[in-house]
Order: C-alpha cells, then sequence, then structure tokens
C-alpha cells in the first residue's frame, strides 16, 4: 500500500491543483489554500462534523485520518509539489523535516501505521473518495499479484485484508489485475467469496471497471435476438459449431488444444479456418500474441453457447430454450482443467438427487458413452457441485473409507471423469480386479482426459512443460525424465513430442481395453497376469504424468453391495489384493518412481532408473494417488485393507530390505472419512473457504456457535443406529453446499445453517432409522418458511392421515417439532436440535410451555437428560421410568440397554447419544473400541547413520512376526 500510495501521489496533487484551479484560480499564485481546504473537506468530501481543523473526538478514526491525508495532501500540492527527491538538501531544516512528515502521512494512510493507526476504511474515505469526486476520467491502476508470495502466506488474514484493499480501490479505480493461471486458481479456492463478489476483477486480461453486471443477469432481448440469428449461419452436426460449444465461456484455448479436443472431432488443418469463420460471424476473438494462437469467446460468442448450444452441439430453438445456462465455467483458467460441464437441463422427471443421477448411467455403447463427465441434477448440484460432493470423501492423499449408500449403476461399465482446480475425480464401479483395472486405465486416459486436462498446452509439444526445472538442474530432457524417471510405460524415443505419445497412448489403451472383455471370464491364468500387468502399468503412467503436470488424482471405487463383498472369501480377497498390489504403485519420490525404488525386484527393470539420492530431511515418497472407497458398510474393511497393503513390506526388494540399497519411505494413511474429526475438518473447510466463522470450545463471539456442536447436528441426524458416531462426507458437502448458496449467514456459521443445509438432503437421508413417511413429514416442516398445520403437512408431505397421526407424536416427544396456537389452531414447526441437548443454551422449549400440549410436563426434573426420558414415557408405550431413570441419565450401558429393548426407541439411539456422548467418545462410538479413522501403513525404513547396519533378516520372518513395518496414528484430532 505504501509503494502504490507513493505512485498514486502525483496524480492525487494534479487532482488537488485542479480543484483549485476550478474553485479559485489565484489561490495557486498566492497559496492560501484554507478557502480551497475548507470547500474540499465540507462541501465536497462531506467531513462536517464542526471544525474543518478538528482530527480528535468529532471523527471516527477512519474518518480523523482520512481528514489528516486531506490537509496533507492540499498542503503538500502547493508547498512542495515541485520537490524531488534530490532536491531535498537544498530546503532548510525545517522544510525538509515537513516534507517527510507529509510525505509519510500520505503513504500510510489506512496501513495500521498512519496518524491514527486506522484501517480500510480510512482509504475509503480518504484517496478513493477524494479522487471518485475529483476525477473526470477513472484512473487505471494495474497490480500485479506474486504468485509465490501467495502461495506462501501463512496467514489467511493478510490475504484477506489485501483482497479488500483491492476491493475498495476498485470501487472508484480502474483496477487491473495481473494474475497467473495458478494464483487465479488459488484465490478463488481460498477466498471464493471475494472471487465471487468481484469475479470481473480477473474476467480479461486488459481491465475491469468498478461497476459490472452480474453474471447471472440474463442476456438483453437484442443481444438474444442477434445470438439467434448468427448461430442460423451454423448448421447442425458440423465441426464449426461443435468447435463453438467447446470453447469455456471465462477464457481462451490454443489451437494446438484445440487440434486435439475429441469432442470437436475435426482435422487438425481445419481448426484455424473454422475459427476465422467464427471470428467473421462475430463468435470468437482470436489472440495471435504468443507463441502459440488462441481462440476465446466474445460476448456474443457465450450468450450463443449458453442460451442455444445444447450438450450435444446441437441448437435450440428459443421457444423450447429455459435460456438457463448450460455450459458452466470451470472456475479456473488452466487449460489443462477445462471440460464442457453441463448442468442438469432434464425435466421434473428426471434423476433429482445425487446418488440417482449418478446411478443413471445409460447403456455404454448405445445411448452411453463408456467415460462421462461427471454431472448432477440441480443448480447446487451442477458439475462442480458434484465434484465438490464426491471429492468430500477424500482426507488426504492414501486411502479413505466411506460408509455410504450408494446406488447401483445401470451399467457398471461406465466411468465419470470430473475435474477442477487441478483435481482431477474418477468415479467407478467395483466390478473385479480385472474389470476395474480396465476401467481406471480407460478413464485416466480416455480421449475425455486427453482431450481436456493432459492437452498439449498442459504437457507441452515436447513435453516440455514438465518437471522443467528438474530438466534444468539435472541436465536431461524431458523425455528421459518421464521414462527412466517417472517410469512412463510406452514411452520411446519416438512418442517424445505429444502426437507421437497419444497415438500410441491410444493405441495401447484401446489394445488393453479388447483383453479386458475377453479375458474378465477366461481360466487362462497366464493371460489375465499378463493383461494385469499392462494394466497396473498404464494406470501407473498416468497416474505418474498427471502427478508430473500438477494434478492431484482422486479415484473412487464404489462398492454398492459391500455385504455380499464381506461375505464371499474369493470376492474379499480379490478385493484385497486389489488395494494391496494397485496402491503402492501410485507413489513417487522426486523424479522417481516410488514402487521402482522399493518394490521392483526384475533385473531388467532396474537397469532402466535414473541415479537418485534419498534426502534424511525428507525420505518420504509421495502417493500420485488418492483413493476414497466408499460402500454402505465399507468401513468394516478398514483392518483388512491396512493389513493387505501392509503384506508389500514383505515385499520389499532385497538390498534394500537388508539395508545394502537406500530407498525413501512409502506411507500409505488408511482412514476413515466418516469419523468425527473427517466430518470435522470438512465443516470447518467449507465454512474457511465461504469465510464463514466456526469457533472451537472456549472461542465463542456473539452470533458464532462451537464448532463440536454443529458437527454433532451432523453426527444427529445423519448416524445410524450401529453407527451413531459416523457421518457421510458426501452428505455433510451437498449441506455445506446449500448453505453456501443461502443467504442464511453472513459472518458466522450456526445451528440454523446447518439445518437449513440438511433439510436440503434428500428425504432418506434424515434420521435414516426412522420410517420414510416420518422423515418426510419432518422435512416438509424443516422446508416451511412458517408453521403448518396438520391438513396442509398431510398434502405438501403427500402422506396419509394414518401416517400423520402414526409419527406426529413419536417426533414430538423427542421436541424435534414444536407446536404453537395460532389463532386457536395447532400448527407445527421444526427444529433438528431440540432445546434439551446440552449444547443448546435454552432452558424451555421453542415453543411456550403449555400443559395442554402434553409435550414438555414441568414436573419433571429440570436435570436435561432426566427431563427427556421422563417426558418420552408421555407417548411412549412403556413402563414408568421416572423411578429407574430419573437422575443423571447419560449414554452408558444403562440407558442403551434401554433403547436396545424397545424397537421404536432403538431407532432414536444415534439422536439421543450425539447429543450426551462425552466429548472425548465421539471418535471412538459408544462401545469405545472403534477404530480412530486413521492408520498409516509404512513400508520400508528411513535412512539414517544406522540404516545400513539395520537389517531385516528375513523379510518373510518380518511378515510371519508382524513386525508391520507400520504405524498407527491413534485420536488425529
Amino acid at each position: 500500500m505504501p509503494e502504490l500510495l507513493t505512485d498514486l501521489l502525483p496524480v492525487s496533487i494534479r487532482s488537488v491543483r485542479r480543484f483549485t484551479y476550478q474553485k479559485d484560480a489565484h489561490v495557486l499564485t498566492h497559496a492560501r489554500y484554507g478557502s480551497v481546504l475548507r470547500h474540499l473537506q465540507e462541501d465536497t468530501l462531506g467531513f462536517n462534523h464542526g471544525t474543518w481543523q478538528n482530527t480528535t473526538g468529532t471523527w471516527s478514526d477512519a474518518e480523523a485520518e482520512a481528514v489528516e491525508y486531506v490537509n496533507s495532501l492540499v498542503e503538500f500540492a502547493f508547498k512542495y509539489y515541485d520537490v524531488d527527491e534530490d532536491d531535498l538538501d537544498e530546503l532548510s531544516g525545517y522544510h525538509r523535516h515537513r516534507y517527510q512528515s507529509l510525505n509519510d502521512t500520505l503513504t500510510t494512510i489506512s496501513t495500521g501505521r498512519g496518524p491514527v493507526n486506522a484501517g480500510l476504511e480510512a482509504l475509503a474515505k480518504g484517496p478513493v473518495r477524494l479522487h471518485e469526486e475529483l476525477d473526470d476520467t477513472t484512473q487505471p491502476i494495474t497490480l500485479v499479484l506474486d504468485g509465490e508470495s501467495w502461495k506462501n502466506l501463512d496467514d489467511r488474514g493478510t490475504g484477506v485484508r489485501a483482497l479488500a484493499a483491492i476491493a475498495v480501490l476498485g470501487s472508484t479505480f480502474d483496477i487491473r489485475l495481473v494474475v497467473s493461471p495458478a494464483l487465479d486458481t488459488a484465490i478463488e479456492r481460498r477466498y471464493p467469496a471475494w472471487y465471487d463478489t468481484h469475479l470481473s476483477l480477473t474476467e480479461t486480461s486488459e481491465t475491469s471497471t468498478p461497476e459490472t453486471s452480474s453474471g447471472d443477469s440474463q442476456p438483453s432481448s437484442d443481444k438474444l435476438q442477434a445470438a439467434w440469428e448468427a448461430i442460423q449461419n451454423l448448421p447442425e452436426e458440423s465441426g464449426k459449431l461443435r468447435l463453438l460449444g467447446n470453447l469455456p465461456v471465462d477464457r481462451s484455448r490454443d489451437y494446438r488444444d484445440l487440434k486435439q479436443d475429441d469432442e470437436i472431432h475435426v482435422e487438425p488443418g481445419t481448426v484455424g479456418r473454422y475459427i476465422l469463420d467464427l471470428e467473421d460471424l462475430g463468435f470468437v476473438d482470436i489472440d495471435r500474441r504468443g507463441q502459440y494462437n488462441s481462440a476465446s469467446l466474445t460476448d456474443l460468442g457465450r450468450v450463443a453457447v449458453e442460451q442455444y448450444v445444447t450438450p450435444d452441439n446441437r441448437i435450440i430453438h428459443p421457444a423450447q430454450s429455459t435460456l438457463e445456462t448450460h455450459l458452466t465455467p470451470t472456475p479456473q483458467p488452466q487449460a489443462g482443467t477445462v471440460y464442457s460441464a453441463r448442468m442438469n437441463t432434464m425435466g421434473g422427471d428426471g434423476p433429482g438427487t445425487a446418488e440417482e443421477w449418478m446411478a443413471a448411467t445409460g447403456t455404454a455403447g448405445e445411448d452411453a458413452d463408456y467415460v462421462q463427465w461427471l454431472n448432477g441434477p440441480s443448480g447446487v448440484l451442477d458439475a462442480w457441485g458434484m465434484h465438490q460432493r464426491y471429492l468430500a470423501g477424500r482426507r488426504d492423499r492414501g486411502v479413505t473409507l466411506v460408509d455410504d449408500r450408494i446406488e447401483r449403476f445401470e451399467d457398471g461399465r461406465v466411468s465419470y471423469l470430473s475435474c477442477f482446480d487441478d483435481d482431477l475425480l474418477v468415479a467407478a464401479q467395483w466390478g473385479g480386479p480385472l474389470p476395474t483395472l480396465g476401467r481406471l486405465a480407460g478413464t485416466l486416459l480416455s480421449d475425455k482426459a486427453l482431450s481436456k486436462i493432459l492437452t498439449p498446452s498442459q504437457l507441452g509439444s515436447e513435453f516440455e512443460e514438465i518437471d522443467d526445472a528438474v530438466v534444468d538442474q539435472l541436465d536431461r530432457d524431458a523425455g528421459e525424465i518421464l521414462r527412466w524417471g517417472h517410469q512412463i510405460g510406452w514411452f520411446s524415443e519416438d512418442e517424445e513430442n505429444y502426437d507421437g505419445w497419444r497415438d500410441r497412448i491410444g493405441t495401447v489403451r484401446s489394445l488393453c481395453l479388447q483383453q479386458v472383455g475377453k479375458l474378465t471370464n477366461s481360466d487362462d491364468v497366464e493371460a489375465r497376469a499378463e493383461l494385469m500387468r499392462d494394466l497396473h502399468g498404464l494406470i501407473a503412467s498416468a497416474t505418474q504424468l498427471y502427478y508430473s503436470a500438477g494434478v492431484d488424482v482422486t479415484i473412487n471405487i464404489r462398492v454398492p453391495d459391500t455385504g455380499m463383498l464381506i461375505s464371499d472369501e474369493q470376492r474379499l480377497n480379490d478385493f484385497l489384493d486389489f488395494a494391496r498390489y494397485t496402491v503402492p504403485k501410485q507413489s513417487v519420490y522426486g523424479i522417481h518412481s516410488g514402487y521402482r525404488m522399493l518394490l521392483e525386484d526384475r533385473p531388467d527393470k532396474l537397469k532402466r532408473r535414473l541415479p537418485y539420492d534419498v534426502d534424511e530431511t525428507d525420505p518420504t515418497m509421495h502417493l500420485t494417488a488418492s483413493w476414497v472407497l466408499s460402500g454402505p458398510t465399507i468401513t468394516d474393511l478398514h483392518d483388512d485393507i491396512e493389513r493387505a497393503i501392509d503384506q508389500e513390506a514383505a515385499e520389499l526388494r532385497e538390498a534394500v530390505a537388508n539395508g545394502r540399497e537406500s530407498a525413501p519411505v512409502m506411507e500409505i494413511p488408511v482412514q476413515l472419512g466418516t469419523s468425527y474429526s473427517a466430518i470435522r475438518d470438512l465443516v470447518e473447510e467449507y465454512a474457511s473457504a465461504k469465510n464463514y466463522q466456526v469457533a472451537h470450545q472456549g472461542g465463542l463471539h456473539e452470533g458464532e456457535q462451537d464448532l463440536e456442536r454443529l458437527v454433532r447436528l451432523f453426527l444427529r441426524v445423519l448416524g445410524t443406529e450401529d453407527r451413531p458416531h459416523r457421518a457421510c462426507p458426501h452428505d455433510v458437502a451437498e449441506a455445506m453446499l446449500h448453505i453456501a448458496q443461502s443467504t442464511q449467514s453472513y459472518d458466522f456459521i450456526t445451528v440454523r445453517d446447518i439445518s437449513y443445509g440438511l433439510s436440503n438432503l434428500p428425504t432418506e437421508r434424515l434420521l435414516p432409522e426412522l420410517p420414510p413417511t416420518a422423515t418426510q413429514l419432518l422435512k416438509t416442516l424443516l422446508d416451511a418458511d412458517d408453521p403448518m398445520g396438520r391438513s396442509e403437512i398431510i398434502d405438501t408431505a403427500d402422506i396419509s392421515e394414518s401416517s400423520y397421526d402414526r409419527h406426529i407424536n413419536e417426533l414430538a416427544a423427542w421436541d424435534i417439532i414444536e407446536p404453537r396456537e395460532i389463532e386457536g389452531h395447532r400448527r407445527w414447526e421444526a427444529h433438528l436440535e431440540p432445546w434439551w441437548t446440552p449444547q443448546s443454551n435454552r432452558d424451555d422449549p421453542f415453543a411456550d410451555p403449555n400443559p395442554d400440549t402434553g409435550i414438555f410436563n414441568p414436573e419433571y426434573p429440570r436435570d436435561v437428560a432426566s427431563a427427556v426420558m421422563c417426558h418420552l414415557t408421555t407417548h411412549y408405550d412403556l413402563p414408568d421410568l421416572k423411578t429407574t431413570y430419573i437422575e443423571g441419565i447419560r449414554p452408558g450401558d444403562d440407558i442403551k440397554t434401554l433403547f436396545e429393548e424397545y424397537d421404536r426407541l432403538r431407532r432414536w439411539w444415534p439422536f439421543i447419544w450425539g447429543a450426551f456422548a462425552d466429548s472425548s467418545d465421539l471418535e471412538r462410538g459408544p462401545s469405545g473400541t472403534a477404530a480412530s479413522g486413521s492408520t498409516v501403513v509404512r513400508l520400508g525404513q528411513s535412512p539414517g547413520p544406522d540404516a545400513a547396519q539395520s537389517s531385516l533378516q528375513d523379510v518373510s520372518e518380518t511378515a510371519t512376526q508382524r513386525n508391520r513395518l507400520s504405524q498407527a496414528s491413534l485420536g488425529l484430532d
């Protein structure tokens, strides 16, 4: 800010002197500027609280500093406007001191080091306000953001203040931001609220004016008509229309990427001519300044693509168009992570939930592709929302297990692909080791991935964009590093250009997938084993390439029927072997394949390696892929999967095992994505991303609510009888996405916000142990703006009168719904956190206590747990519990036994457990024996001074004795 104000100072001086000339030109001669300053302060800037000389008491700190700024600027503009730094020695001591004092004031305003230590409000009321009033034309300011500084910024608050300062400047000045693609992505991810509000600041490479229209506003009728008339010149199914439909709406694409785009499917030599034709029609702009020409949509082109081009590149007639954006721009400009992400354009009969949408794959090869872009059913669950929902299961690189009631794909051969923010997500259904490996290889190296993610601009036409720093350091070309370092397969010297490699890898992929179809049910063990090796090589090559290109890979393996998997020994062993042999292969150390360093024992393969050193200060490999394994009870396999991967410790290459050869350690976390700590981290991450605030215990401010309290609400509403301490992160992410797009919260995220987010989940996700009609009744009340009566509830929830009568009192017994008497009629409203929970700060029900309702009896003890249990006896056909459970009821053996005895209580167990469980039990669950959710399988030994002496005498003995070479890390929170 001081540098900016210093650069701005000459402009500010000219503005003041021009203002003076307009008011009284003679003042410029005699320099008695008191009247001018008075006009500027009071009439122009509005500082008229008392006399203009007063800078204390009358104004706020920000106003006082702004007044001092204007005082100093006027004096400087008259007395020192023509003084250079080199002329200071010619001034008297007094004037040198005065010059420096005024200059300090003018260049430190709003920095916290100004006259009264004011903040950004002083900037708004001082320099910004002055130029807004005095300048006839908007002053441009170019800000070049240093990507390295922002990347290494540990204090998020500093970034928030910096962006706030840019926003304040943008209210008057023409701010032109110069931001690298990577930094643009990082800012959007870390400061999305600011990014969304001020998106226009980075919308183009040229300029942005302070006043911009919302990106959600509809185009004018004239622009719609012009776009419709222009697009009539593009025949349907033409290459030009496909090219237009594959240009992103908010950035450019290189010609070289468009030539490789499989969805455009035109001859490479035709792309340039087609773009010229689209330019003539006014649809695209061409940038010829760089090494590679690029094309971007004009305003007319954006309207045409958003309004009239369908996902399958057809033209919609205006009478049929809903005028809703169907081409969703990705929120980052990297060409490697751009793809056509279409929102739902289906009618009301289409899939309505995330899982229904995922399951509706179509039939591969007939009416659907084998690899499909991940999409979604609604504005919140669009391509971006679905990406966030299913990526939420990933805790870290490694293996994360997520209990989720997933639906079986219509066609299990289909896989989904999604890429935002350089985060690639692949979702495939488990179909046995061989088919699943084929699906993963086919998706990671699909034409879609190569067309939109692993593009020439991302990798380089000769792979020069890969490991560029290492290439210079090692004095080796990119081909050698990929071939002998990363161990990219099927990559000879003939494939060291992008076109040759793509042809080669596409051929290998197709041949392997053909073999998958032939050998899936074959008894040819040798052929199957060879195909397995090839598929493992393809997948490892792909993840190494994504890693080198800076793209994080997450692979979601979906197991719809975990019960069948667990009960069948052969199927279970196949699944565990898949984890054992596939996960460790996705590893890297610098530019070196981790598997080749640690586990490979074939001499011919070991000869084809680059030399390496193990850094004792950083001896751990990185994983090139994260794995999310999801299914109804998949977390039951935590220990089995850990043991399966740990078996690879017995397969260390002999030279590494006995210490003759140094190698880095491979650490593979095996974690639960449904645990309390996982959900807590997820809630905090989403809250932080939207600049909401939540508090840890003991750190509450007004309006702020404890993070543990918010997470408990998720556990109580999403937990099940056997897993009351677990919640599906996919559901949590979906709820948080709804909160982020609501106007419920501004500064703090509250229980009310969480309730709002949960109310937007599908009915079957809420209190899953209850009958569907009960949760439908509850969801109806949660969705209602006002209390509802009996007939209104029945009609809206679409339930029968008998269902209403059967469930209304049970829900009321838990105070999850409460009655209100309005104009003599009973109305109901819902609260997902009842008043009696220990986390609530209420002493009474939300509705006025009324003995006539029978919901709450003031005779019961004021101990919250006792009151709850006692008033339940009013609504359940249970023995009188007043004497047995009257005092000090807490979740434990006694109350758990009570709940297990009665079916109608048992289904509420997670609801009450989540409210009363001690904080220390939230991670471990009611039994106290559940896994914490995180263990780390460790393959290898850390190099050190005694590494050569420490040997494994017998690797098989090591496996037998379970010296494990793994470390369990419990209690991550």
